[in-house]
């Protein structure tokens, strides 16, 4: 029950797995398993201080929950009140709401269910590194944990060999909860939610009761150095070897988990690595960690926000700002705050109450506004701001798209989704996303040439008659696997099909996936229809649709910050190459109105054409579409072919 300073050292690797991933992922791919670390250290650490102080009494109930807030609430509250005044400046309104409602949810202990049921996570949503209290889902978890917990062991230690049992079941429960959600596609609740994390944290409980049975303490230090440099192995061996693409936490969470408990135990008896970790440059990591955490994320955010590229220089600098502003909060908010000798209802009152009436207060205010703060609010702002919507609107926001995650039939045959009238069309555009933004291109050439079209697109998930879930993501293999025979079915209703999809992202256009494209074609003709496949569009890297919004406001360049992909033409190349293996397959793609005269460009004319990065705008698909029209003459893609024999 002493005070280990090696604790302080496992929190400073925690908080620089995360803050050292959130710089740069490809530093470390997994780091965000310091997060994990975190739940196990806070496990042991709660744990252990309910476990010294006892809980017999209501009056031992409220001195814990005095104790959690004066740690965690000054701090959390005044780094959530600085990143809405900046955010007032910085972001756009419907921004400043969103983040408004994020920061009422954080003062509720609330963060990880408002990020979880009200965070859009959809293909094309948001980038989440630019929602600046994201981070604060964490302590959302751990406060709700903490809700519980205390009772739980009330009644636990009233039977003390029936503590490692409980706690065992409650970890093997958690993991399958948050196996089941991921298996269930609800990946946003499995990472998010507490009964998918309980585990973590009841591991860390599970440690602190492990270390005082005859076994641990039976344990030489050898051994349990030998048990805690495995422990370092499979907590940094998670941080190389994961990725944020993978499902977690489940089953992918019990090495990193593992790894924290055997490193938590082996700390009980002083050894060579219990010292290194208790070394003076760890322990003062350590120290600040928690203002780390809180401080790191914000910052980072707004500078993406604004455009502020990270690079290394960038980074160094960054990552000094998080250490100087984290040792002044530690040293005059969360220190003077920590050892308050105030009674229970004073510190709730002071440090609680009276600042999260003041923070709702001003963030119903911001939303009642619709984000339009007066002092940050330049002339016409929202008059400017409007004009700018229509022009970078997605596909999927209009009726006569019809794109989907799940695709049924009824769905696929509405009236709606009819391009240039036409009852019983011949002509079915069908792909992902990126055939539903070449809609408006289409539905250019079909009133130039007199045709009409439907429209088909299942998203995420690509143009392929056979295996099109192997290429979806995770998430989007279910709803692939069950609309792709619908769609096949369906294909059999048109004499001429219009194949489109974002090639470059399945599996990194392998060949497997062009194999299976090579086939889809020839399939296609062989059933007597004529195909006509599209090239994928231009992308552009660092792209934000935004950028003239937020120029409105913050003065920016928009036509200096991004770099249009080069990896699209050596794409475009092989699909041409494949189309010319199937006799009879037509091959068109439109970047040379894009990229008039070989420069590239998301912009026409000023305005935008492009909804993100690799997906035009609808209404910049119209214009694109225009322009090709009057560019040259695609007659030759609508005249009839041979069947394929």
């Amino acid at each position: 029950m002493t005070y280990r300073f090696d604790i302080e050292g496992l929190r400073a690797i925690a908080v620089l797995l995360v803050v050292i991933f959130h710089i740069n992922e490809n530093l470390i791919t997994g780091g965000f398993v310091g997060v994990d670390l975190f739940f196990v250290i806070s496990g042991y650490v709660i744990t252990q201080r309910i476990y010294k102080d006892g809980i017999n009494r209501p009056s031992d109930f409220l001195e814990f929950y005095r104790r959690r807030i004066r740690r965690i609430t000054p701090v959390m509250l005044f780094v959530t009140a600085v990143t809405l005044i900046a955010g007032a400046f910085i972001l756009l309104p419907d921004d400043l709401v969103d983040l408004s409602w994020s920061a009422i949810a954080a003062a509720f202990s609330a963060s990880n269910i408002y990020f979880t049921f009200f965070l859009d996570t959809s293909y094309f949503a948001n980038d989440s590194h630019y929602i600046p209290l994201l981070h604060l889902w964490s302590l959302g978890v751990e406060e709700q944990f903490y809700l519980f917990w205390p009772m739980l062991l009330f009644f636990l230690m009233k039977w003390p060999r029936a503590i490692l049992p409980t706690l065992a079941f409650i970890m093997v429960v958690s993991v399958a909860w948050g196996e089941y959600w991921i298996r269930d596609d609800n990946f946003t609740a499995a990472y998010y939610m507490l009964p998918s994390r309980a585990f973590q944290l009841c591991a860390g409980g599970f440690c602190l009761f492990a270390a005082q049975t005859r076994i641990v303490k039976d344990t030489s230090p050898t051994l349990l150095f030998v048990l805690g440099v495995t422990g370092l192995i499979l907590v940094i061996g998670s941080a190389y070897m994961l990725t944020s693409q993978m499902a977690f936490p489940g089953r992918n969470a019990i090495p990193v988990t593992l790894g924290a408990a055997l490193l938590l135990i082996a700390g009980t008896k002083v050894q060579p690595l219990s010292r290194f970790l208790s070394i003076w440059p760890a322990r003062q990591i350590g120290n600040i960690s928690y203002s780390m955490y809180l401080w790191h994320w914000p910052l980072l955010a707004y500078l993406r926000y604004t455009y502020v590229e990270i690079n290394l220089a960038n980074g160094v600098l960054v990552f000094v700002a998080i250490i100087a502003l984290s040792v002044l909060s530690t040293r005059f908010i969360e220190a003077p705050f920590r050892h308050t000798k105030m009674p229970f209802w004073p510190v709730f009152n002071r440090m609680l109450a009276a600042p999260v009436a003041v923070l709702v207060a001003a963030c119903i205010g911001a939303i009642s506004l619709k984000g339009f703060v007066p002092l940050a609010s330049p002339d016409g702002y929202e008059e400017k701001l409007e004009a700018l919507t229509e022009q970078t609107k997605a596909a999927y926001n209009y009726d006569y798209v019809c794109q989907g995650a799940k695709l049924t039939k009824e769905f696929a045959e509405r009236g709606s989704c009819l391009i240039n009238g036409g009852a019983s069309p011949k002509y079915l555009l069908w792909g992902d996303s990126n055939a539903a933004h070449y809609i408006g291109v289409f539905g250019e050439l079909a009133k130039k040439y007199d045709f009409s079209f439907r429209n088909i697109e299942h998203s995420s998930c690509p143009p392929l008659l056979e295996g099109a879930a192997n290429f979806a993501a995770a998430k989007n293999k279910k709803g692939c696997a069950m609309s792709a025979p619908i769609i096949s079915e369906m294909l059999n209703e048109y004499d001429r099909i219009i194949v489109a999809a974002s090639y470059m992202g399945y599996q990194n256009f392998s060949e497997r996936f062009q194999d299976g494209l090579l086939k889809t074609l020839k399939a296609l003709r062989e059933r007597g229809m004529e195909v006509i496949i599209v090239g994928q569009a231009a992308r552009f890297n660092g792209y934000d649709r935004n950028c003239a919004a937020k120029a409105i406001k913050l003065g920016f360049d928009c036509a200096t910050q991004f770099t249009s992909n080069t990896g699209v033409a050596k794409v475009n190349k092989k699909i041409r190459e494949i189309a010319s293996q199937v006799p009879g397959v037509k091959y068109v793609d439109f970047n040379d109105v894009i990229c008039p005269n070989g420069i590239c460009s998301p912009y026409n004319n000023g305005r935008p054409m492009y909804f993100d990065g690799g997906h035009l705008s609808m209404s910049g698909s119209w214009i694109i579409g225009k322009e090709a029209v009057a560019l040259r003459d695609y007659r030759y893609l609508f005249q009839a072919q041979a069947v394929l024999q």
